[in-house]
This record gives structure tokens, sequence and C-alpha cells, in this order.
């Protein structure tokens, strides 16, 4: 004890002798020391206050005790400095439970961790109470929220007391519910045992019974269930309560977060057990039965958005989930028609005669399983004829394209260097798209015929490198071009924007409306063409970058976070979804769809354009480049018109 506590039982000594009494009168003579506000004491080396509130006291559940009916060892006043400990089981057998319970550790949480000081505990029908319904979660996050004090016992850091407030069961205790479960109603309050012990609340035996305390209907359903039966039985596999509607953060059943909502229940939840190739294997159930739901018009509805459509739980039920042998079940011969009805009123035994979930082999169904045999030949036969049908027409009106425009002037606009890149590009991009969406969408319908045709998944791999590789280093390429020759830095200057793009832009529209009578001049690239070219710029720099990422995955974590290389992926995807709708919206409509340019512009080919369009689409470059000639032809013109005039004045 301090010396100046000591002090103070001196000077009370002195002034009071009635303080030397056996007879303690509770609490009036404690309190002649212990109503100061400021007196302070020390224990476990620790110096706290000693001061008592006499109304919380009074207000306590302890106030009938007495101050010697929890300090059995102060007989006479002053007392002793040390006090041995409060022994709460001396009175509360509850806290002979604490000693068993996983609360049991070094630095454990003791009784006034939970209830508070022993001076001014409530009851736990108080609202002020500690351990009152609606406060319990508090008390029991002060240790389970924090990942220090979790972590000294065990690896689970979770902070379970924020995701239990998120649940339903947090909900409707804010709303007012005393029915609504806390930590205690689960976990016990005192006697709270570790998982593995066969006797706690929460073992895997003892779930049911725990949350059947308020959902008797579905315990004694689950109970009776296939699922309850083999946990009952100490299967492990077995799904309790938890594993379909969560431990901590339940949700309600609409609620897009909880493990049996809508969009939830067939793939995430019951897929997680009966999709599992060891559990199917383990306990002789049917394999594929998840993946054949997903494959019928109620699983793909289902991952379209569609609300309406049977899930597991749909016919198979929620808690009462039976054997199809059981004539009581959802999906017993007896039952069928009238669980499908449901949805499907007038439905016959005769339509339900087929197998369901059935996946079609050559052992299950022989003709269903040569189907797909003829009809993806036939496809590959049909479509590639009319593939090779429509090229040679296509073929024949580019070589009319060509023999007319070889037969008119033309101005040779690119080089041939500048064509080979053009070209390089061209294939490299649409092996890309191609096989870089293959790995997006394994499963469709195209990626399968690819796969019928040879290019496996294997092929594809190399060839999206290979591709990938070849466009950077055309890219490459071209950059030094442009900055290391005469040409090539002209060609980026006239890359550049400059204002008049903007304004070229409303032109260009202006005219097309019909509310101008001339089309913008533009010079030797328009503001189409200029947005193209910066926007291959940007795209190669981000799907390089990005791809390389993705490429060399361990080297990128030497350098960057994990989320670095999250981010990257997405980049790459969506990249590549802008680049190829940029590709086929604007420049396959200005090369190939433009009623001036149909079937296809072969300036990308050879390079050549007529004067002629030249003129039409690019009137500055013309008349910078024919400077000689244009000024010649219009002097013809006007010395025709003239001799034309002279003629006419003659005549007259």
């Amino acid at each position: 004890m301090k010396p100046y506590f000591r002090f103070a039982v001196l000077i009370l000594f002195v002034s009071n002798p009635f303080t030397l009494t056996q007879d303690l009168e509770e609490p009036q003579s404690c309190l002649e020391c212990h109503a100061d506000a400021d007196i302070v004491g020390e224990r476990d080396g620790q110096e706290q206050s000693m001061f008592v509130d006499l109304k919380l006291f009074e207000a306590s559940v302890h106030k009938d005790a007495g101050c010697t009916g929890c300090h059995s060892d102060i007989t006479e006043l002053p007392h002793d400095t040390e006090l041995q400990k409060v022994d709460c089981s001396s009175c509360h057998s509850t806290a002979e439970e604490l000693k068993s319970s996983v609360h049991d550790v070094p630095d454990g949480p003791s009784c006034v961790d939970c209830h508070g000081d022993a001076h001014k505990i409530l009851p736990a029908s108080h609202p002020n109470s500690l351990t009152n319904l609606f406060r319990v979660a508090n008390v029991c996050g002060k240790c389970h929220s924090e990942s220090a004090i979790m972590a000294e016992y065990s690896k689970d850091v979770l902070q379970r007391e924020m995701l239990y407030r998120e649940s339903v069961h947090a909900t409707e205790l804010l709303r007012g519910n005393d029915k609504a479960p806390s930590c205690v109603h689960c976990h016990g309050s005192h006697a709270i045992l570790p998982l593995r012990d066969p006797n706690s609340r929460t073992n895997f035996m003892n779930v049911a019974e725990t949350c059947g305390q308020c959902h008797t209907t579905e315990k004694e359903q689950y109970q009776e269930s296939v699922h309850g039966k083999s946990a009952a039985y100490g299967h492990k596999d077995a799904p309790i309560c938890t594993d379909c509607h969560g431990e901590h953060a339940i949700f309600r059943v609409t609620d897009e977060r909880s493990p049996v909502s809508y969009a939830n229940v067939s793939g995430n939840t019951c897929g997680r057990c009966h999709s599992s190739i060891v559990i199917n294997e383990k306990y002789n159930i049917p394999k594929g039965r998840v993946q054949n739901y997903f494959e019928s018009y109620h699983g793909l509805a289902l991952q379209h958005g569609s609300k309406k459509v049977a899930l597991c739980s749909s016919c198979h039920g929620n808690h009462l989930i039976l054997p199809s042998s059981d004539p009581r079940s959802t999906v017993s011969p007896e039952r069928l028609v009238e669980t499908c009805g449901r949805c499907h009123p007038g439905i016959t035994a005769n339509v339900l005669a087929a197998p369901i979930h059935t996946e079609v082999t050559l052992r299950s169904d022989a003709i269903a399983a040569w189907v797909p045999r003829i009809y993806i030949p036939l496809i590959v036969v049909i479509i590639g004829g009319m593939l090779v049908h429509n090229g040679v027409i296509l073929w024949a009106l580019l070589k009319e394209k060509f023999k007319r425009e070889v037969s008119q002037p033309t101005y040779q606009r690119f080089t041939r260097f500048e064509i080979i890149c053009h070209i390089l590009l061209t294939i490299t991009f649409i092996v890309l798209v191609i096989t870089g969406f293959a790995l997006v969408s394994p499963n469709s319908w195209w990626v399968t015929m690819l796969s019928y045709l040879g290019f496996s998944e294997g092929i594809r791999s190399v060839s999206h490198r290979v591709a990938a590789v070849v466009m950077m280093a055309t890219a490459m390429a071209y950059a030094f071009y442009m900055l290391a020759f005469r040409r090539g830095r002209e060609e980026l200057a006239a890359f550049l924007f400059w204002p008049r793009d903007i304004r070229h832009v409303w032109e260009n529209l202006q005219y097309y409306r019909g509310k101008r009578t001339e089309p913008p001049r533009f010079d030797r690239y328009d503001y189409a063409e200029k947005m193209e070219f910066w926007a291959l710029v940007w795209g190669v720099i981000i799907m390089a970058v990005t791809g390389l990422i993705l490429w060399f995955p361990i080297l990128a974590f030497q350098y960057l976070p994990k989320w670095a290389i999250d981010i990257a992926e997405l980049i790459h995807y969506y990249e590549a979804v802008l680049a190829t709708l940029a590709i086929v919206v604007w420049h396959f409509f200005f090369v190939i769809f433009h009623p001036e340019e149909y079937p296809m512009s072969v300036t990308w080919l050879n390079g050549r354009m007529t004067l002629h369009h030249l003129r039409s689409r690019h009137p500055l470059e013309y008349e910078r480049t024919f400077a000689s000639e244009a000024r010649k032809e219009v002097t013809e013109l006007r010395e025709t018109a003239d001799e034309n005039k002279g003629n006419s004045d003659t005549e007259s």
C-alpha cells in the first residue's frame, strides 16, 4: 500500500477510535476510507483506484452481500494492506465453470473483465449491464476483435464480433427482438468449451441442437434429412447448419451476401460439396450433378440473372432433404410431378420419365452422344464452304477494284516498310484477340470449334505469346523509324493533334447532316486517323506492360505487391475489350464498311491511292504534293473558260 494511503488509515485510526471494533458496520465503516474519490492503492504492482461509489454499489447485484461478503478476510479495521483475491466461486458456481473453459488461459479474462467492477455490477436485465443481451457482443468483442490477443492463442484472428454485427441475429437485436441470439446463446456464458470438446455447443455434433434452440422446426427437419443422419453417424464431411448458413455473418436468404441466397445456393453452397470429386467418390454420390444443372436451362438462366428458375433447394428442399427412394422426398417418383408442377402446371409423368441430372455420354445415351459428333463436322463443312464461297466473290471484287485503281493515276502514299508494319500489326492483333478471349471464355462454342480443329489451349497459349512478341517488336521498330528517319519524323508530325482537328469533327458531322455544302479540308491524316494512331500507341504500351507482368508473375512479385498484379490482369482484359471494339466499330467502318471504300480499301496492301481519292479525302496533302500540277490545271481551266467566253462574244 502507498505511504499516503497508510497515513490516511493512521489518521482515521487516531481520529475515530470506533473503527477499531471487530463489529464492522457495512458499508459505512468501509466508506470512511473508500468514499474518498482520490484514494488509491496498489495491486499486482500497479496503482489503481480504491474508490467505491455508494450509489452505484447500492444499485448493483452485490448490494446485499456487503463488503465482507466478498472480502471475507477483513475482520477488523484498519485491514491488511494486501487482501486476498476475491473468489467469486464461493457464491457463484458458474465461476468454477470458467476454469474448464477456453478462457482458462494465462492472462485470460476474469470475472470483472466481462461483468465489470464488482462494486457496480448490474443485473443482466438492466440496459446498462455489460452482460445485457443487447451489449454482450461488445464485451466479447473487446478481446475477439483484437488480432494481437487472438493471435497469441489461435491462428484465427478474424474480427468475428464485427461479422456478427452485420448478421441477421444482430440486426434483430438492434430492432429490439429479445429472442434473437447473442454470443452467449450459441457459445454459452461460462462453460465455453473448445470445438473439439464433444460437450461444446459449437462442436460438429452439437451445432444443430444449438441452432435448434430457436429454429426448432428446421432442426427437426435437418436431423431427419440425409445430411443430418450422415452428420449424426459421425461423417465430418456432412454439412451442418454453419456450413450452409455461415457462422457469425449469417444473413437473410434475401440478402445477396448469404450463402443460401438465390444466386449462391446452387453453385457456392450445394455445389461446394456435390461438385467435389473427393466427396462424391468417398460417399458414392453420382458425379457431375452440379455441372449438369448449370448446363441445363435452369442453370443457364440462373447464370444470366434470372430469379424465377428452379434452384437445388427448389426441387430437393431446404432442410428436410431426403433420398429419392423415400416416398416423402420431393424428388421421389411419387412426388416429382407435384414438385415440378409448382412451376410447370400440367406436367405429366411421361415428361419426367427421362433421367434428370444425367450426363449425356455414350454409356448413358448413345444417340444423344452422337449429335455433337455429327453436328460439329457438319458446321465446319457448311460454314467453311460458305466462307470459301464468299471469299471467292470478295477476292473477285477486290481484283476488280485493283484493276480500276491501277487504270487511274495513283499516288504512292505509304512506303514498303510502313505497309509491312501495318500488315504485321493486323495479323498479330487478330491472333491476340482470338487466343486471348478464348482463355477468358474456354467453354464458348467458338472455342470448342477451335479445339475441334486442333487449336488446343496449349497451341493457343504459344500463339498468343508469339503474336505478342511480334507486335511489340513491330511497334518498337516503327517507333525507331519515326524518330531516326526523316520520313518517319514527317509521319509523326502529321499525326500530331491541332486545334483545327476539333473543329473538323464538328464540320464533318455538319456536312453529313446536310448543314454544310463542303466537307472539311483534311491534310495527310484526318482526325479519325489521328485518333486511331494514338489509340494504337496507348494500347500497345498498356497491353505490353500488363502482358509482361502476367507472363512473368514470379519476377513481377519481386518488385510489385499482389494487388498490383491483380490490377494488371484487370487492365489487360478491359483494354483488350476496348481495343477490339474500337477496331470493329471505328477502324473497320472507315476501311471496309464506308460506302466509298467497300468492299475494302486496298491502300493497306499496296500503299497506293488514286489521285481522285487523295484530292477528295486529303485536299491539303494533294495541293502540297502536286502544287505545280494543281496550278497548271487551274490555269488551263481558266484559259479554257476565257476562250469559251471569247468565242461566245464573237458569235454574238
